[in-house]
């Protein structure tokens, strides 16, 4: 890479004197002229009503599906050291399903973890424990970093989970990640929850991550709950051969899957990114992107948190997954061309979004005083 694409951007110091919802107005930005209120009332007063019993029933789905697909696996796949060829290319589509279900199973404690699944938080911790903590993440400290993800999209320096850094402020660590796809399934879990990179730890009660006792309590609670499901699975197994085969491997698939939607919902060539002279909850919310997988089957099995996601982002505490669909016309609708909507399996372009020479780059615009997801050429002519 060229030295001068290392040279840090000029600090956005503000120019404004004025809020930020009047200088996003001001600079004309996607979002800006958008009151949630007005578009609440726009849309049906359906989609904001929350059933326990139909929250429980897609998590029972999940939870019914994954439990046939380990069934079948103990049924079909032991002895280990006796596996045919056919038994391999089985275990390989076995393995792709299962991984798939359990991020549909983690998008049903996503759920959980906004207050979206019920009405009642007793019942939102205990399944949002239950999903989550089968899945090695400890759940209330989950929904903390989560709920600052959700409180601050798109902002420079608040947002959480996906950091916002331009080349220059890109540590080793990022850049090996972004650099190259193989260590995809091993980002989410190992390197953010686990070792807390960039906001903390989520399994030790004193990462920074937490602020008072009663999150660092929560933080004790929860990953209690996450090493009692391990002990549990490893003893079910009977084996580590078992357990990596049996549980390891297709954990795997869904934290590949968990961090590859994540990543494509919030990074697109043109995303932009404010600091607080320009950042609104609505100018950084309609940043998100909506996709769609394929033809809406998946996406309905990943309880369309990929082609309703825009909504989601403007109304997570208050829609529930089922009813993002029947928001999303009229929020679009709403939107106009601030909406974002990407259609087909985006396979190349993940692979593509981390790959050293074809990633996009988050870059500074000065004229505009925002950041800017820009392809790399483009990127090179701002230098």
């Amino acid at each position: 890479m060229p030295a001068s694409a290392e040279a840090a951007p000029p600090p956005p110091v503000a120019t404004h004197r004025v809020p930020a919802s009047v200088a996003a107005k001001e600079a004309n930005l996607p979002g800006s002229d958008i009151n949630l209120g007005a578009l609440r009332k726009a849309l049906p007063p359906h989609v904001f009503e929350k059933s326990l019993v139909r929250s429980l029933a897609y998590g029972i789905f999940d939870v019914a599906v994954l439990t046939a697909l380990f069934a079948g696996y103990r049924a079909y796949f032991n002895p280990l050291e006796h596996w045919s060829l056919s038994q391999w290319a089985a275990y390989t589509v076995w393995a792709q399903v299962v991984g798939f279900f359990m991020w549909s199973v983690f998008v049903v404690g996503h759920d959980c973890g906004h207050g979206s699944f019920s009405d009642y938080k007793g019942v939102n911790a205990v399944v949002g424990h239950i999903t989550h903590g089968f899945l090695m993440v400890p759940f209330w400290p989950w929904a903390r970093s989560h709920a600052q993800h959700h409180a601050y999209h798109n902002h420079k320096d608040k947002d959480m989970s996906h950091v916002w850094s331009t080349p220059a402020e890109e540590g080793t660590g990022g850049r090996v990640v972004k650099d190259q796809p193989f260590l995809i399934p091993f980002a989410y879990t190992f390197l953010y929850l686990l070792a807390g990179f960039t906001d903390g730890s989520h399994y030790v009660p004193w990462s920074k991550l937490f602020r008072n006792n009663k999150e660092r309590a929560q933080c004790v609670i929860s990953t209690g709950v996450v090493l009692a499901y391990l002990i549990a699975i490893r003893w079910a197994a009977g084996s580590w051969t078992a357990f990596t085969a049996g549980y390891f491997v297709p954990w795997l698939i869904y934290n590949t899957w968990l961090y590859g939607v994540t990543y494509l919902q919030h990074h697109s060539n043109d995303t932009q990114v404010y600091s607080d002279e320009h950042w609104t909850f609505t100018t950084g919310g309609v940043q998100t992107v909506d996709r769609v997988y394929g033809l809406g089957l998946l996406d309905k099995l990943m309880h369309n948190i990929t082609d309703g996601h825009v909504v989601h982002h403007l109304f997570y505490t208050s829609i529930p997954h089922y009813s993002l669909m029947d928001a999303t016309p009229g929020v679009a609708k709403s939107l106009g061309t601030a909406y974002r909507k990407v259609d087909g399996f985006p396979l190349v372009e993940f692979i593509k979004s981390h790959m050293y020479w074809t990633r996009p780059r988050l870059t500074w615009m000065p004229e505009q005083r925002i950041w800017k997801m820009v392809k790399q050429q483009d990127a090179k002519k701002q230098e």
